[in-house]
């Protein structure tokens, strides 16, 4: 089987030179974009539109969601620990918002609760808000909307700190980086166990998912995982949907390196569960060459309103 890799995959990178320099370049967001920054000093700046977007979780099923920079989730956030971040989002929705990034201590007026913390201000259509605050923690975070229907409707994206070298050697490094932002989507269908193409609107209340995706896709057309024979692999799953999603990769086992931001070493398993609002750091060693599913293990989650295979699965391939 021809095997059709994309351009972005990096092989002129030396496994010798594992350092944390050179690890933001092995981060990889399949089916997303890595969001542009511009530096200052110690700071990166960074712009988030919140807008109406349409967008395809299948090429032939269009959803009418919310989104940031024109996709679901939004583009990947990356900083070091140690920088500040000056985030600003621009409101261009019919309706207020504002954005927390979940799992990140930061000032009480930049934790973005407008409806709960007086502090932190509301973005009414047409205006914008500048968040400035230390990355002081590394780990893997997430941004989303406070208000909790757009976040069902779209509005959220990964969030990662990369720790600074005081806090990481050469053995911690891991040769790729895979960020995993995993959707779950109630989308009007006639009837259960087939796809109905065309263009929906989810249900904000998201009570009855049917679709379930992976940064934004559901399979067949998410994009696979890359691997080589000998790499160390690291995945993040984050989780922000009403549902859990255990999530399983078949032929490896995973060791834990951490749960929210926070070590766990010592901890293996082949199956995780990752919960609203949680975010796990895995890896694994490339040592069984093949086509591999990573799958949601819960059946309905497998497939597209019952067709499957579909949904939240995608597949992890030797090259």
């Amino acid at each position: 089987m021809a095997i059709q890799v994309p351009l972005s995959y990096p092989y002129s990178m030396t496994m010798q030179s594992n350092t944390i320099n050179n690890w933001e370049d092995r981060i990889m967001a399949p089916d997303l974009t890595i969001a542009e920054y511009r530096v200052d000093n110690n700071i990166r700046h960074f712009h988030l539109t919140a807008a109406p977007i349409k967008h395809n979780i299948l090429s032939n099923l269009t959803i009418e969601a919310l989104g940031y920079n024109g996709s679901t989730p939004g583009p990947l956030i990356i900083m070091k620990q140690g920088q500040w971040i000056y985030l600003t989002v621009e409101n261009q929705m019919d309706e207020p918002t504002a954005l927390h990034v979940h799992g990140l201590a930061k000032p009480n007026p930049e934790d973005g609760v407008p409806e709960i913390t007086p502090s932190t201000p509301s973005i009414a259509p047409g205006e914008s808000y500048t968040y400035k605050f230390l990355c002081w923690q590394s780990g893997t975070f997430f941004y989303h909307s406070s208000q909790a229907f757009q976040v069902s409707q779209g509005l959220i994206g990964p969030f990662i700190v990369l720790p600074d070298s005081q806090h990481t050697n050469p053995y911690t490094v891991p040769y790729l980086d895979y960020i995993l932002l995993l959707q779950q989507w109630e989308i009007p269908q006639p009837e259960l166990g087939k796809v109905f193409p065309g263009t929906y609107k989810p249900n904000k209340f998201d009570r009855n998912p049917n679709y379930f995706t992976i940064n934004g896709k559901a399979f067949p057309d998410t994009s696979p995982i890359y691997v080589r024979y000998g790499q160390k692999i690291r995945m993040r799953f984050i989780n922000k949907s009403s549902s859990a999603h255990s999530m399983h990769l078949h032929g490896h086992d995973f060791r834990i390196t951490a749960i929210d931001g926070f070590s766990r070493p010592g901890f293996m398993s082949d199956t995780i569960n990752v919960a609203a609002g949680i975010r796990w750091e895995v890896e694994f060693w490339a040592n069984n060459p093949g086509i591999w599913p990573l799958n949601g293990s819960k059946t309905f989650h497998q497939s597209n309103n019952g067709e499957t295979p579909g949904g939240m699965t995608s597949r992890v391939i030797y090259v």
